[in-house]
Parts: structure tokens; sequence; C-alpha cells
């Protein structure tokens, strides 16, 4: 376990193992660096492992009222030039894929090789044109319900959230996924989450993503109960150097429900990536 003193005060805490090209995996919202066990088990074999406990998740700082994504990506960047990791591969998973696109924008995106997204969009809310959001859509979606929701009953909303991180029509056969997440999520800090919440719902990457410079592997669950194909296929169609791997008994989360074929493919786009640096 390491710890970053950040830049005006608190800690962000961390996992670095193993040797090799560095990949740095971002978790999602209300979750934290266990979301990658999987990935760490086996992949720190091969490579470089390093997964923070994004600020306002575990131990790291809280995440406060007025912190932005840019935030997160500004931890992400203290980190990066404190371990000194070059030819970086991020991979984030759904609010993690914002933290990547914020930080490929910013002084330390020479460091970054590839991204690899996980089931996420680039802006949650539909409307002004964006119709590739949360399913529910703009017109059935209210963040301030549920902000309420959260802040009244904290577990009973997340025993109904946790669910739909997981394929559709999938729910006896997670189970035990579904437990390990509750387990995870239980104990957040409520203002965090809240405030996360927010700031992950406003944000817009639509046009940085079409601007990307770094290739990007666009993971996405075809059981998703989040976000759909086509999102995911909008994704594939603006983005400059991407291509897309479906995974077809998967929702929200692939680096969980199919991990063995995740872990495969997310080791061919970093062999991809070096045999194009050495060409």
């Amino acid at each position: 376990m390491g710890r970053l003193q950040l830049n005006g005060g608190g800690t962000l805490e961390f996992d670095d193992q193993g040797s090799g090209p560095a990949i740095v995996f971002l978790h999602g919202w209300s979750l934290g660096k266990e979301a990658f066990a999987k990935q760490r088990r086996e992949l720190s074999e091969r490579y470089r492992v390093v997964i923070p406990d994004m600020r306002g998740h575990g131990n790291s700082k809280q995440f406060a009222e007025g912190d932005g994504i840019h935030t997160l990506a500004g931890d992400l960047e203290q980190l990066l030039v404190e371990l000194d990791l070059a030819d970086v591969i991020l991979v984030g998973w759904s609010m993690g894929a914002l933290v990547a696109w914020q930080t490929v924008e910013g002084p330390q995106r020479g460091r970054i090789r590839g991204i690899v997204t996980i089931d996420m969009v680039p802006r949650v809310l539909n409307g002004d044109g964006w119709q590739h959001g949360l399913r529910a859509g703009t017109h059935l979606y209210d963040i301030d319900i549920d902000l309420s929701k959260m802040r009244d009953d904290w577990r009973a909303f997340t025993r109904a959230y946790v669910p739909m991180v997981f394929a559709s029509g999938k729910a006896s056969d997670r189970r035990e996924l579904i437990d390990e997440m509750l387990e995870l999520v239980s104990d957040n800090d409520l203002e965090s989450m809240t405030n996360l919440w927010h700031a992950l719902v406003h944000a817009d990457y639509v046009d940085t993503v079409q601007k990307l410079e770094v290739p990007t592997l666009i993971t996405y669950g075809a059981l998703s109960q989040i976000y759909t194909e086509e999102a995911a296929a909008w994704m594939d169609e603006h983005i400059p150097r991407s291509r897309r791997l479906r995974f077809a008994e998967s929702g929200h989360a692939p680096h969980l429900e199919e991990p063995q074929r995740f872990n495969q493919a997310l080791a061919d786009f970093a062999g991809e990536l070096e045999q194009q640096g050495n060409d």
C-alpha cells in the first residue's frame, strides 16, 4: 500500500505491484481499488499495476463540494509524476473514464500511451442533441431525486443501485458479485459520494473524446443496464484511433463479469501499443 501526500493537503492511497509496462486502473463512483482485484492478481505478473483509491474513496482524501473531475485528474497527474510513470495505459471504468479523458487534456498527457474505457460515455445526461447518456433519458432522470435518496438512506440506495451494475437478467448468476460490491460501497463517506455524483453527472467530454490523440480501446457490456450498445458505436465512430470490444455476457462491469477475457484483451492492447512503439 502506497500513500501520496496531495498538493493542498490530504493523502491518496494506492496499490503499486509488479514491474514492466505501467497500467493505471481508475475505478468507478462509490467503489475503490478493490474493484480491480482480479486484474491486479493476474496482470501484475507481467505489468506494473497501479490502482489508486481516488479522492472520496477508502482512506484517501474526501471529495469536497466544489471539487470536480479535474480535481481527480490533478491527483492522478501528481501520482504519475511521483511514481515517474511513462507510456502508461489508463483503464477507466465508468467515472474513471472521465478522469482518464480529463488527464489526457492536462500537463501530463505525454505520459499516456493509451486508454481503455469500460462501459462509459463522455456525457451522462441526455439532451441538447446528445442521446447516448443514461438509458433512462433526461426526461425520466432527476439528479436531485437521486441525491435525496442517497442522503435519506445510503444503504437502501446502494441495495437498489448495485444490482444495476451487472448484466440485465443475470441477477441470480451475479449474486456473489453483487454481495461483494455491496460490501465495498456500503461504508463510503456520504458527503463525498453526493459531491462526486453531482460532479460526474454534470461532466461533458463529448468534444474532448473526438480530439483524442491516443489509441483507445472501448469495452462495453452488451447487457448493460446503464448505457446502450449504440453509445459504444458512437464512441468508436467519433474517437480517433479507437476500436470497440463487446462483452456479450456483461453489463456495466466486463472486468468483473468476464475477467479472463477482459484481462486478455487488455494484455493484447498493451502488446499492440508496445509493438507500435518499436516500429
